[in-house]
């Protein structure tokens, strides 16, 4: 008898183990849903581009203006949290700009700040890196100089830390991260691992690269970069728990220049668009990792695109830029170009972004100047929309909250596109049409509001937070119920009717 209950009672407790684990895995995803574009380049730790987000479907603006500018630079977002920095001086280090921190919402402003001067006489503007769990990393390096990396929290501005080490990304680059979020830094002579939780360096590793070209990609359990050996260009990996450099492919081509970082795939494919202004050399390379070495797979000649971005569509499908000016969509297996776009590097416009959303809708902005525009296309590079923006360089796209597409340009030019919520599922909410519960507003701010079918009234509910603990519970007593949720911190919670797991409903406080 003793023997039975005890199985009994170990195959419940499994029961709840694996109830619990699958209430943090929805709230992991949920965080990932809202927290979609962390690194400047790329969005993601693949630095691919991709968004698990729907995008807009048209022109409609969410909101538009901000702070002045005089050059556009890259956006990063977490959350709600839409990072920039506006340079309204440029003949001014120390006070000449500005990080602005914006609720990705509304475009409201949330805090300003200027970094300290560390080093007067060598200290470059304010530059943002990266975003990620409620902390912008920022610093004053970009100016081939070395500076230290502050992380700040981004309700406020608050200095949490500064770097032990110093760091010299480029104006144009920013730092990557391992799964548990501590930071990866691509210097020019070195790659650098990061405690997240106090500055201090885990460790650095020897390398020697170009100024830029430095950025770092991660998948899994693998670190990629660039490293300049012996004159010639070649992608290497690295260990993420010691930084030794594990293996490195053969050599693609001599060069004393590089001047856009490598994209992975999502199967971990590796592409380098090898990018030194040169047709003999500017061509977009395909490696698979073995294991213990590096097997190139194909390679395709591209436009020159210093400082740019390219992209993974939802399929796989690789998206580049043509010698001829076009963005191209290139078979990842064959390297053979499927798909391309209209003309849209012209005159001055040489310095292209993507983000792709999870429709497989392809966004670019060309990087011109007195050309600058943004371009939608569909995953076969038909056009759906575009517009000018002047001056534009490096400045997005980026597809944050809820589908929302941001680009800064120059001026108070800074635009939010709004997102495709009617596309948006979060893969959650399984209840059937007859049985779908409704909460608003959502978010809230103390009050929520059920609307349920009939058939539900008198189940019980349970509210729970990220780490999957009850923070809440009730029962539905009509159809149209109001219940104080005041106590709860702001964040994303779960809102689960009865003791069916597919009755859950994403909640969010503000």
């Amino acid at each position: 008898m003793f023997v039975k209950e005890s199985i009994t009672l170990r195959i419940a407790e499994n029961h709840r183990l694996r109830y619990i684990l699958l209430l943090l895995l929805l709230v992991s995803n949920l965080f990932l849903s809202a927290q979609n574009w962390n690194t400047s380049t790329g969005g993601n730790p693949q630095r691919n581009g991709l968004s698990n987000q729907y995008g807009p479907i048209d022109e409609t603006l969410l909101w538009s203006g901000g702070s002045t500018s005089v050059i556009a630079r890259p956006p990063v977002s977490d959350s709600i949290y839409l990072a920039t920095v506006r340079i309204h001086n440029l003949g001014d280090h120390a006070q000449g700009s500005k990080i602005i921190m914006m609720d990705i919402r509304n475009g409201d402003t949330l805090w300003t700040k200027n970094l300290p001067m560390d080093f007067p006489a060598t200290d470059w503007y304010n530059k943002i890196s990266a975003i990620k769990d409620g902390v912008l990393y920022a610093s004053r390096s970009g100016n081939s100089n070395q500076s230290y990396i502050y992380a700040l929290d981004a309700s406020d501005g608050s200095v949490i830390w500064r770097s032990e080490s110093l760091t010299d990304e480029s104006s144009a680059e920013g730092l990557n991260f391992l799964d548990n979020g501590d930071l990866i830094v691509g210097n020019t002579l070195s790659v650098l691992r990061i405690n997240k939780i106090d500055g201090t360096t885990v460790w650095e590793s020897n390398r020697l690269t170009y100024g830029d070209g430095a950025e770092l990609a991660v998948f899994g359990s693998k670190i990629y970069g660039i490293v300049n050996d012996m004159g010639f260009v070649k992608v290497a990996s690295f260990d993420p728990s010691t930084g030794q450099m594990l293996y490195k492919t053969s050599a693609l081509d001599n060069g004393l220049v590089q001047q856009q970082a490598l994209f992975l795939g999502n199967d971990g494919k590796i592409y380098l668009p090898r990018s030194q202004n040169n047709p003999i050399t500017d061509s977009l390379y395909s490696f698979t990792d073995n294991g213990g070495g590096f097997t190139q797979n194909w390679s395709i000649p591209i436009h020159y695109i210093p400082f740019s971005s390219s992209g993974i569509g939802p399929d796989g499908s690789v998206y580049s830029y043509s010698r001829s000016g076009k963005v191209i969509r290139i078979n990842p297996i064959t390297g053979n170009i499927t798909d391309s776009s209209q003309v849209i590097l012209y005159g001055n416009a040489s310095y292209p972004r993507m983000s792709i959303d999870a429709a497989g809708i392809v966004n670019v902005t060309n990087g011109g100047f007195s050309d600058g525009a943004f371009f939608s296309f569909n995953a076969d590079l038909t056009l759906r929309w575009q517009t000018p923006i002047t001056n534009v360089y490096i400045g997005g796209p980026l597809i944050g909250w809820d589908g929302t597409l941001v680009i800064c340009g120059v001026g108070s030019d800074i635009r939010a596109y709004r997102g495709d919520l009617t596309a948006a599922n979060d893969g959650i909410l399984s209840d059937s049409d007859s049985e779908l519960s409704i909460l608003f507003p959502n978010p809230f701010k103390d009050k929520l509001n059920l609307k349920a079918d009939p058939l539900l009234v008198g189940s019980s509910f349970v509210v729970y937070d990220y780490t999957g603990k009850s923070v809440f519970n009730g029962i539905i007593s009509s159809e149209i119920s109001t219940y104080d949720l005041s106590q709860l911190s702001s964040g994303i919670y779960l809102f689960n009717i009865g003791n069916n797991k597919n009755r859950l409903l994403k909640l969010i406080k503000e």
